[in-house]
């Protein structure tokens, strides 16, 4: 039988990527994004991809709770309604760099809540579709500027003295201890952070002016071909010899040490429970 995933930040970078990679291993694939241009774009440029396996969008929004948590109902609602309720894949990928502080309708500041609410919630709507499968995966896609990143309980969405680098990173860490944290929580379903590594798409210059975007641009043109980390995340996704991973942190297809305070379960059941009074969330 087929599986079937789901990709965020389907519409460019990675998880355009993905998706295509995914099609080619016959996967049937649910892309979710929210730019209505990109997404016929990339329909028609991966449609003869779709003999072998489906390819939908679903339009949606991560950078508040409400549209969030609407994505995820809306994902739920097509997957029970085509594939009667069954999730394989989860990848977790849309990610956002904000110059500016900048606070969405909950009063959250926008990287972090698009880098870690949404992924929060989204997995939070989508773990009873991943318990039906024989072989669940969830990946999300973290960082290695994590290790640069640190907790400050004081701060934690970085509304004091923001800066766009810090927020970034500490938006990545927080990707590890939600790895971890669910890891522990839920046994029976892979979870595994993903480093990418430096690679040449667009995330630092949709969001950023001035500085920031010159010196993303100057950056990723030392970076990776998009396919590189991506032929790793779909490795992740379905060979059988990741799935004693969970918990772990990924690059280049390797189980590596992460931020030696990722692993502090302290900070990582703070920020579950914190996370949870901030999305209305009971994840049992």
């Amino acid at each position: 039988m087929q599986k079937i995933a789901i990709v965020t930040g389907a519409s460019s970078g990675i998880g355009k990527t993905n998706v295509e990679l995914l099609l080619k291993e016959r996967v049937h694939v649910i892309a979710l994004a929210r730019n209505l241009e990109k997404i016929e774009t990339v329909k028609k440029e991966l449609e003869p991809l779709t003999k072998h396996a489906n390819l939908d969008f679903v339009v949606g929004d991560l950078s508040d709770n409400k549209s969030t948590h609407q994505a995820g109902k809306d994902l739920v609602s097509f997957v029970n309604k085509k594939y009667q309720g069954k999730l394989d894949i989860l990848m977790n990928v849309a990610g956002r760099v904000t110059s500016g502080y900048h606070e969405n309708e909950d009063g959250n500041e926008v990287t972090f809540a698009t880098n870690h609410l949404s992924v929060f919630i989204l997995t939070y709507h989508l773990t009873p579709l991943l318990k039906k499968s024989d072989d669940p995966r969830v990946l999300v896609v973290s960082s290695l500027s994590h290790y640069r990143a640190s907790i400050n309980w004081k701060n934690i969405q970085n509304k004091k003295f923001y800066n766009i680098l810090k927020a970034y990173k500490r938006s990545k860490l927080y990707n590890v201890f939600f790895v971890k944290a669910y890891a522990k929580r839920f046994k029976d379903i892979p979870i595994f952070a993903i480093d990418p590594g430096l690679v040449k798409t667009e995330i630092g210059g949709k969001n950023t002016t001035g500085l920031a975007r010159f010196v993303w641009n100057l950056r990723k043109s030392g970076g990776t071909d998009v396919y590189y980390p991506s032929k790793f995340m779909v490795d992740v996704a379905l060979k059988p010899e990741y799935k004693t991973f969970s918990g772990h942190y990924i690059k280049e297809g390797k189980s590596i040490k992460s931020n030696k305070i990722t692993y502090n379960d302290e900070h990582a059941n703070k920020l579950w429970s914190y996370s949870e009074a901030l999305t209305s969330i009971d994840f049992k």
